[in-house]
C-alpha cells in the first residue's frame, strides 16, 4: 500500500520537550527582578516589574512600592512578553520595536507614508484566545498539554482590559538570554512619561520620536547578565531600508538588594521556574518542526456546494509546501544576514456556516520562530476565511489595505477604509464612553453600540491586518486558508502563497482584480530577492 503524505509524517514523529537550555529557573527570575528593584528604588519607585519566559507564562511580578495597580500590572507583563514573542535565537526585539512597527507611518512620524509592517499586531495573544497568549503557570497547567492557552489568561477575556492583553508597543521590555539562547524577557510599568489619552497607558506611551525611557532603564538593569551579543540586537535590522530601534535607554546598576527587602510579590504571580513543556516533531518540506496543533481531516460533515473538505493529507501537503519555501526564503529579521526565514504555518477550514469558527487543521512551528506568530499565524487564516466566500478572494493583506485610518493607506487626509475599526471591535475594545478609550495609533474609538463584551464566534482569537493569510479553493469553492507569520511580512505572503498551490483562488475572484475608490487592491507582494 502507498502511504500518502500524513502517513509518512506521523512515521516520523518523535514528541521532544521544551529544552532545558531555554527554561528559566526561579533563580534567574529572582536575580532579574532583584536588579530591577534596586535600579527602580533609584529612579522609579512605583514600578511594577515581570518576567515571562519564552513560551508566554508569567515566572514573578513585582511591585517595588508595595502597591498593586492593575493596569500596571498587565502593562509589566505584556512588555515582558511582547519583547519574549517578538524575539528569537538569532535576533533581539524590545516593547520600543514593537511599536515602531505598527503605527500609521513608516517610519513614525513621516507623513504620507505606509503603515507600519505590523500594523495592529498588538491586538493578538489576547486574553480571549483560542490559540496562545500570555497565562499563569500556577493555574490550569498540565505538564503534558499542547495548548497555548494551558493555564490562566493574564486578565479575564471581557472588557475592559482584554483588548489591552496582547502585545506591547511602550518602551520598557526587553529580552533575556543565556548563552545564546533566548529563554524570556523582562517588563516594567511605572508612572508615565506621556499623556494618557487613550484611557490606558498600554495604548498611549508608544513613541513617535525615540527617546530615553525609566522603565527601559529599569528593564536593562533586570537584564544584565542576560544580554545577547550585540550583533543580535533589533538596531541590526533594516525594514524597507530603515534601522529599527531596539532601545534609547541607557542603564547603571549598583548594589543589588536582596529580593524581599523592597515592594512585594503579586498575586497570584509568585517567583517560579518555566514549566516543563513537550511537543511532538515531525518533518515538514525537508526540516523538522513542532507539531502545534494536531493534524486532522476537517471535522465537518458534508461537502462544500459539492467540493470535498481537507483531508488531513491535503493539510500535511499544504504544511509541507510552505515550510519548503521557508527553507530557501532568506529572512528579513534574523541575523547575521543570510538566515532562512522561521514561521508558524497553520491551515483552517472553512466551516461553511455563521457564528462558527474555521477550525485549526494543522498548525507547525519551523525550527526558532518567534512565539507571538502562533496566535498570528491563525489570525491571518481566519481573517481569509472570513473576508472571502465563492465570489471574493482576500487575503489579510487585502483586508489590512481596507482597514486603515487613511484610505489609500498613508495618503492623509483621506477617509479611512470601509474595514477600518473592525479590528479593534473584534478584539473587544471598551467604548470611549464612559472610559474614554481611544487607540491613539489610528483614532479608532468605538461608540457603545459598536463595542461587543464577547468574541465575535466567527474570529475567536481576533483578526489580522497584515500579509501572510489565504484562502484555499477547491474547483472556485473556498474550502479553507493558509496563515504565516514569523518573518518580514514579504516572506510570510511567500511561504503562505507556496502552500496555497494546488489549491489556488481563481484569478477573476482574486482582490487584485478588484477597485475600491479608485485604488487597485492587493492580495499579494513577495521580497525582490527571496532565495538565500
Amino acid at each position: 500500500m502507498t502511504r500518502g503524505p500524513a502517513q509518512l509524517l506521523f512515521a516520523l514523529l518523535a514528541v521532544v520537550a521544551f529544552g532545558a537550555d531555554t527554561r528559566m529557573t526561579s533563580d534567574e527570575v529572582a536575580k532579574v527582578i532583584a536588579q530591577a528593584i534596586s535600579r527602580a528604588e533609584q529612579i522609579e519607585p512605583h514600578a511594577t516589574i515581570a518576567v515571562v519566559d519564552r513560551e508566554g507564562f508569567v515566572l514573578g511580578v513585582w511591585a517595588v512600592d508595595g502597591v498593586v495597580d492593575v493596569t500596571n500590572v498587565l502593562d509589566a507583563i505584556t512588555k515582558a512578553g511582547t519583547a519574549s514573542f517578538l524575539s528569537s535565537d538569532q535576533h533581539a526585539f524590545t516593547s520600543r520595536t514593537a511599536g515602531f512597527i505598527v503605527q500609521q507611518g513608516f517610519p513614525p512620524g513621516v507623513r504620507n507614508r505606509p503603515t507600519g509592517p505590523l500594523v495592529g499586531v498588538n491586538f493578538s495573544n489576547l486574553s480571549f484566545t483560542d490559540v496562545n497568549r500570555f497565562k499563569n503557570p500556577h493555574s490550569g497547567y498540565v505538564s503534558n498539554g499542547l495548548s497555548g492557552i494551558n493555564g490562566d489568561p493574564i486578565v479575564p477575556p471581557a472588557p475592559p482590559f482584554a483588548a489591552l492583553s496582547g502585545l506591547a508597543g511602550s518602551p520598557g521590555g526587553v529580552p533575556l538570554f543565556r548563552n545564546g539562547k533566548l529563554i524570556g524577557g523582562v517588563g516594567v510599568a511605572g508612572q508615565s512619561i506621556a499623556p494618557r489619552r487613550s484611557g490606558f497607558s498600554l495604548l498611549a506611551d508608544i513613541q513617535v520620536r525615540q527617546k530615553y525611557d525609566p522603565d527601559e532603564d529599569v528593564a536593562l538593569a533586570g537584564q544584565i547578565g542576560l544580554q545577547t551579543a550585540k550583533v543580535f540586537l533589533g538596531s541590526h535590522v533594516f525594514i524597507d531600508g530603515i534601522r529599527v530601534p531596539y532601545v534609547k535607554s541607557k542603564t547603571r546598576l549598583g548594589i543589588v538588594k536582596p529580593l524581599g527587602t523592597v515592594g512585594t510579590s503579586v498575586s497570584p504571580y509568585a517567583i517560579t521556574n518555566s514549566p516543563v513543556v513537550a511537543y511532538t516533531n515531525g518533518i515538514f518540506g525537508g526540516q523538522m518542526c513542532e507539531i502545534r496543533s494536531a493534524i486532522i481531516d476537517d471535522p465537518e460533515a458534508g461537502d462544500i456546494r459539492g467540493q470535498p473538505r481537507l483531508t488531513s493529507n491535503e493539510v500535511a501537503r499544504i504544511l509541507s509546501q510552505a515550510s519548503a519555501r521557508a527553507k530557501i526564503t532568506r529572512a528579513g529579521i534574523r541575523l547575521a544576514r543570510g538566515q532562512p526565514a522561521q514561521t508558524f504555518i497553520t491551515v483552517v477550514n472553512n466551516p461553511d456556516q455563521t457564528n462558527t469558527a474555521p477550525a485549526i487543521l494543522g498548525t507547525i512551528r519551523t525550527p526558532g520562530a518567534t512565539l507571538f506568530s502562533w496566535d498570528v499565524a491563525i489570525q491571518k487564516a481566519r481573517t481569509a476565511v472570513f473576508f472571502s466566500d465563492d465570489t471574493r478572494a482576500f487575503s489579510s493583506r487585502s483586508v489590512g489595505f481596507l482597514a486603515q485610518r487613511f484610505y489609500p493607506p498613508g495618503i492623509v487626509k483621506t477617509p479611512p477604509g470601509p474595514f477600518y475599526g473592525l479590528q479593534e471591535k473584534f478584539s473587544l475594545l471598551p467604548p470611549k464612553d464612559p472610559l474614554g478609550v481611544t487607540n491613539i495609533l489610528n483614532g479608532v474609538a468605538l461608540e457603545m453600540d459598536e463595542a461587543l463584551t464577547t468574541p465575535n464566534p466567527n474570529v475567536p482569537n481576533g483578526i489580522t491586518i497584515f500579509p501572510g493569510g489565504f484562502p484555499l479553493y477547491r474547483h472556485g469553492v473556498l474550502i479553507g486558508a493558509i496563515g504565516v507569520s514569523g518573518d518580514g511580512i514579504d516572506q510570510d505572503d511567500i511561504i503562505a502563497a507556496a502552500g496555497t498551490v494546488g489549491f489556488l483562488a481563481p484569478p477573476q475572484i482574486r482582490a487584485d482584480h478588484m477597485q475600491f475608490r479608485g485604488a487597485r487592491l492587493p492580495y499579494a507582494k513577495f521580497p525582490r530577492n527571496p532565495d538565500l
